[in-house]
């Protein structure tokens, strides 16, 4: 027997909550994107490896978010909320301690653990919270969080490092995450749960496979950006990741508007396109100018796509596997981030940044093929 606490505000305590404790999540969360494989190259790391070493972080997220899921359903949302961050900051503080790419790896393992638990948690937190009418603007609404946090943290982190070093920034990013559990910790459950939840959502698998397609793209960006930004001569890769938010931040919330209006595919398919153009314009960047121009693009797509996705998600799940279905869609994005880093940074090694990039694009517009291709019946969700 499930019981759902309703909440009639889309706005309400726990939704500003929850976002601003993803807020500081995320902040801290990219404070080492960009900063962290200049930290694997300086104790000895290669290019492979730091592919591997973010990439790790994502899978050992992907390997325990079914579970996750399923203990968000049977324990609900907020403990398993609290017990991410608290795994999370606890990682934090032990990243100045790694001087090998051994001890890093492993690291990086716990960190992701502590990630899964935490991201699985609020993304089904806010799935409760949201009316079935106003379901695309509130999950926009609440990525607003995590592209605030982007548009800030990578160009920050640089500032820092520069200024700082490294034992600085580490002990700043374990600072972010301890305000991250802070704001978690007045939060409110919103359901209370009793059932057999499954491991898995058979409905999550379609919108989930299409989420790997994009996030595998971007697990090429968070790994090898800077490394790309550095031969390129672009001296502060971070305002790639600014340009990138700020558009996300300004698409996200009427990209969710128009999807409850008009449907998912309306607004998924032209921001799966629009991916793949920003990917093909910054396989060939060699200038400012142009580099800025993939962030804005890629930032468009991304806008359009994952609030309708998750939305999309939402629309085909029932509340009782909701954690479940999010663990399914939460999985598939580290799933494609970490295989985006571990293959796409072999082909970077043997064949360089513009085919990497190039097939980025391609494997996006597949999914975007697969998507055009269902043939769903009609409705306002589709």
């Amino acid at each position: 027997m499930e019981k759902t606490i309703k909440n009639d505000t889309l706005f309400s305590k726990n939704f500003v909550l929850t976002s601003l404790s993803t807020f500081a999540l995320f902040t801290s969360f990219y404070f080492l994107l960009i900063t962290l494989p200049i930290y694997i190259e300086k104790i000895g790391g290669t290019e492979s490896e730091i592919g591997l070493i973010i990439g790790v972080f994502t899978i050992s997220a992907v390997a325990l978010r079914p579970f996750i899921g399923q203990e968000v359903d049977r324990r609900g949302r907020k403990i398993i909320l609290i017990s991410g961050i608290v795994v999370f900051f606890m990682s934090m503080l032990l990243y100045d301690y790694t001087k090998s790419v051994t001890s890093l790896l492993l690291l990086r393992v716990l960190h992701g653990v502590g990630w899964g638990a935490a991201t699985t948690a609020a993304t089904t937190l806010i799935a409760d919270i949201a009316p079935p009418n106003r379901r695309g603007e509130a999950m926009g609404v609440f990525g607003m969080a995590s592209n605030v946090a982007m548009a800030i943290g990578p160009a920050l982190s640089m500032i820092l490092l520069l200024k700082y070093d490294f034992p600085i920034l580490f002990t700043i990013c374990a600072g972010i995450a301890m305000v991250s559990l802070l704001l978690a910790l007045p939060i409110s459950e919103t359901v209370i749960v009793h059932p057999k939840t499954p491991l898995f959502s058979k409905e999550a698998l379609f919108p989930s496979a299409l989420m790997f397609t994009v996030s595998l793209t971007y697990g090429s960006i968070v790994s090898f950006l800077s490394l790309f930004a550095q031969k390129q001569g672009i001296a502060n890769p971070g305002v790639f990741f600014t340009v990138f938010a700020v558009t996300l931040i300004l698409v996200r919330a009427l990209a969710g508007k128009l999807s409850d209006a008009k449907g998912r595919k309306f607004v998924i398919i032209p921001g799966m396109v629009l991916i793949a153009a920003g990917l093909g314009v910054l396989s060939t960047a060699s200038a400012l100018e142009t580099f800025l121009a993939a962030a804005l693009l890629y930032g468009l797509g991304f806008g359009l796509v994952h609030p309708s996705l998750m939305a999309f998600l939402v629309d085909k799940v029932s509340d009782k596997g909701r954690g479940a279905a999010m663990g399914t869609f939460t999985a598939s994005f580290d799933l494609g981030i970490g295989t985006g880093s571990i293959f796409l940074g072999l082909v970077l090694q043997y064949y360089g940044f513009q085919l990497m990039y190039t097939l980025g694009g391609l494997i996006v517009l597949t999914g975007a093929v697969l998507l055009i291709a269902t043939n769903g019946k009609a409705s306002r969700q589709m």
